[in-house]
C-alpha cells in the first residue's frame, strides 16, 4: 500500500504486481486500486474505511498518518495549554501597546488614572529579580499632576471634556439628525455627563465641590 497526499487528504492505494505473461503482457508491472481516503490530521481510522483494510496495512496507516497526527495533537494542545498560562506574551503584548499609547499620548493626553491602573497591575507581577525603581528623569509623563505629586481627578477631567469637545467638532459623531435628537446616544451621553457635572441630584461634581466650600451655593 502506498499513499498519497492532496490538499487535506490521504488517499490510499493498494499495489499488485502483475507478473509477465499473466494477460497476455510482455513485462511485468504494477497496478494500483484505489481504498480510500482519510485526513492527514486524522487521529483514527474511520470505520468504514477500517473494514477496507487489512491487519498490515492498518497498521500501515497507523503509523505514517495516525501516530504522526496524535504526536502533532498533543504538541499543539501542549502549547496552547502553555499559551494559557504564559505571562511573557501577555507582557510583550502589553509593552507593545503601551509604546503606541506613549506615541498617541502626543496628541491626545489620557486621564493618568488609566496608566495608573497599568502600574498597579504590574506591580503584581512576580518577577525572577527585584526590579529596579524607574527614576523619575527617565519617566515622561503629560498625566495632570496636582500640587502633592498625586494625578488630579479634576484636571483629568478637564482634559477629557476639552478632547471630548474637539472629537465633536471634529465629526466624531456626525451632525444631529432633524428629529429623534433625544433618542441618539450623543445626546443620551451629554444627558449623563451634564447630571454628573451640574445635576441638582447629591452626587453631582457641583454639589460636592459645594459641600467642601470650592463653589459657591446659587442664591448665597
Amino acid at each position: 500500500m502506498h499513499i498519497k497526499l492532496r490538499k487535506a487528504r490521504a488517499l490510499l492505494y493498494r499495489s499488485q504486481w502483475i507478473a509477465k505473461g499473466t494477460s497476455g503482457n510482455t513485462h511485468g508491472y504494477s497496478k494500483q486500486a484505489f481504498v480510500g481516503s482519510l485526513c492527514i490530521d486524522a487521529i483514527v481510522v474511520p470505520p468504514a474505511l477500517r473494514w477496507e483494510l487489512t491487519d498490515d496495512e492498518l497498521k500501515f496507516i497507523d503509523a505514517k498518518i495516525v501516530q504522526p497526527a496524535r504526536h502533532a495533537a498533543e504538541e499543539r494542545r501542549r502549547a496552547a495549554q502553555h499559551r494559557e498560562s504564559d505571562p511573557i506574551w501577555r507582557l510583550d503584548e502589553a509593552a507593545r501597546l503601551s509604546a503606541e499609547a506613549a506615541v498617541c499620548s502626543e496628541r491626545a493626553v489620557v486621564p493618568g488614572s488609566k496608566v495608573v491602573a497599568i502600574h498597579s497591575a504590574l506591580a503584581n507581577v512576580r518577577t525572577i529579580s527585584p526590579i529596579q525603581p524607574v527614576s523619575p528623569v527617565e519617566v515622561k509623563s503629560t498625566a495632570p499632576i496636582s500640587e502633592t505629586g498625586r494625578s488630579d481627578p479634576l484636571q483629568e477631567a478637564l482634559v477629557s471634556i476639552r478632547a471630548a469637545r474637539d472629537a465633536v467638532l471634529a465629526g466624531r459623531y456626525g451632525s444631529a439628525p432633524a428629529d429623534g435628537v433625544r433618542a441618539t446616544r450623543p445626546y443620551k451621553l451629554w444627558a449623563e455627563i451634564f447630571e454628573a457635572i451640574e445635576g441638582a441630584g447629591s452626587s453631582s461634581l457641583l454639589r460636592a465641590l459645594q459641600t467642601r466650600g470650592f463653589a459657591k451655593t446659587r442664591g448665597k
